[in-house]
């Protein structure tokens, strides 16, 4: 079940399943969450082939609905941990904005942490392989169109740089 919300966040009270279309003007909460190591390279995965949408495609470190009654901040952790097997630090990192797009409200988390590739458990069916890349990796893979159309790429990519600093500074 999935809790519907207004484009400025705001609940509306109305709860749908999981596949049904939300009314216009209606959204649900997704969290996009990003992983980036300490030489500024993107936890990314690539998506399953058997997904229906963007099967084989790369994205985001994690990510996924929020089902109702449930925070954001718990949903990122959650879908880090089945997708990857990788509990991100708050200490490290959290929301650093939300993205309305066609159908879902984005909370965007970015963690800057250092993981081990070879510690991570792949959720089967939803995440085939990972990797890191960087900024201009990620570019590159969307102009192949091997990664997923993301609305707010170009300016997290662009903001990177701050974020990681406001991270730093506060360890």
């Amino acid at each position: 079940m999935l809790d519907l919300f207004d484009a400025k966040g705001n609940p509306t009270g109305i709860t749908i399943r999981r596949g049904e279309e939300a009314p216009q003007g209606m959204y649900w909460p997704v969290v996009d969450v990003w992983i980036v190591n300490s030489r500024g390279e993107f936890l990314i995965q690539q998506r399953d082939p058997a997904k229906p949408n963007w099967p084989s495609y790369w994205c985001e470190s994690a990510g996924g609905a929020v089902v109702s009654g449930e925070e954001p901040d718990t949903a990122a952790l959650r879908e880090t941990q089945e997708e990857i097997g990788f509990t991100p630090d708050f200490e490290h990192g959290g929301k650093v904005f939300e993205f309305l797009g066609a159908k879902g409200l984005h909370h965007v988390y970015l963690f800057c942490q250092d993981v081990d590739l070879s510690t991570l458990k792949l959720q089967p069916g939803e995440v085939c392989a990972v990797q890191y890349a960087t900024p201009a990796d990620i570019r590159r893979m969307v102009r192949e169109g091997t990664f997923v159309p993301i609305g707010y790429l170009t300016q997290l990519l662009q903001t990177l740089p701050i974020l990681i600093s406001m991270y730093r500074k506060a360890d």
